[in-house]
């Protein structure tokens, strides 16, 4: 059976710091310093999370990094060794269609395949490796001669493989989300045989697959050439998000702030201060400064502002430009989906 450690009882622990410390993991340059580097990565922007860097998920600055003593799994394997779990014929396929030069996403600087996840407990959460195929996925399923990338294949096999061999030593595979990928791969359309990708990298792993109940088509193909044991959900009614109460009233201050006369021709003040000021309180009280921070110098995150009262020295045109930002911010809000 599973079990998921210190996570249950850590009153510190959160999806949100998993789903953090996987994006870290899949960072390129993460992936460039190899396996043996990534928890030294994680723990850094841990440590910059907690020095107030914008940059890091806030959550990672929790103790342990919210990860209920979640710590990195991950292996560099060469390709050699990949050879060894494919087996000859199915490695001759892999070697044929990617070349030396281009082995895919997923390769450190030494050319090695990192696969790389966090270990809760005895359970191993990671990212489903991308196609590789740019342009049109779709071609995996079509073009017979096309295979996976490397490391899409090393994840698979790795977890295939038992830990007294150097493997993850999976018991069953849980796919979240609709949809995946392994069920798309190369191979025999209507039932797979011993050369289709599924097949080979699903092989006899428990395949649990959480599906959305509205997509019955594509869920056959996940039972018939993924294997899947399906566990469906309904989907939940979509509406739009819309602006409400401070948000409103953000909203209405920035459109009369750029509709406002930059001079008042009977004061020779300008008209725009107070709204600055109105439209400055109102950002902090959304709390949407470290979304769309106003910056002294642009880019330059660590010049952000943050102080209660609107510094004076600010000039009319970086305040102008960040209204342009502030203004986006919202109708991006106000149209999303949930």
């Amino acid at each position: 059976g599973y079990d998921i450690g210190d996570f249950a009882s850590d009153r510190d622990a959160c999806g949100e710091s998993i789903v953090a410390a996987l994006r870290v993991l899949n960072e390129n340059a993460v992936i460039t310093g190899g396996a043996k580097r990534m928890q030294d990565a994680l723990e850094d922007h841990m440590e910059r999370a907690r020095n107030g860097d914008k940059t890091v998920a806030e959550t990672l600055a929790k103790p342990g990094g919210g990860l209920g003593g979640g710590k990195v799994l991950a292996y560099d394997i060469s390709n050699d060794d990949l050879d060894s779990a494919l087996g000859k014929y199915m490695a001759k396929k892999v070697r044929r269609a990617w070349s030396e030069k281009e082995r895919g996403p997923g390769v450190s600087g030494a050319g090695e395949l990192v696969v790389a996840g966090i270990k809760i407990g005895n359970v191993w959460v990671t990212v489903q490796p991308l196609l590789g195929v740019e342009g049109d996925p779709m071609r995996l399923l079509f073009e017979r001669d096309l295979t996976p990338h490397p490391q899409y294949c090393a994840a698979y096999e790795y977890m295939q493989r038992p830990e007294s061999e150097g493997g993850i030593g999976s018991q069953a595979v849980i796919h979240l989300g609709m949809h995946g990928t392994v069920e798309w791969l190369p191979g025999q359309p209507l039932g797979n045989d011993r050369q289709s990708w599924s097949d080979e990298l699903i092989g006899s792993l428990p395949n649990i697959y959480v599906y959305a109940a509205n997509n019955p088509s594509e869920s056959i193909l996940a039972k018939r050439r993924g294997y899947g044991t399906l566990v469906s959900y309904n989907v939940p009614p979509y509406g739009r998000a819309g602006l409400y109460l401070e948000l409103a009233n953000l909203k209405d201050l920035v459109a009369e702030y750029r509709g406002a006369e930059v001079t008042d021709e009977a004061s020779g003040k300008s008209s725009r201060t107070d709204l600055r000021d109105a439209i400055w309180g109102s950002c902090q009280r959304c709390e949407i400064l470290n979304d769309v921070p106003l910056l002294a110098t642009p880019g330059d995150i660590s010049s952000a502002f943050a102080e209660p009262d609107l510094d004076s020295s600010i000039s009319d045109e970086t305040f102008d430009d960040w209204i342009l930002h502030v203004a986006d911010y919202l109708v991006e809000l106000q149209d999303r989906l949930f």
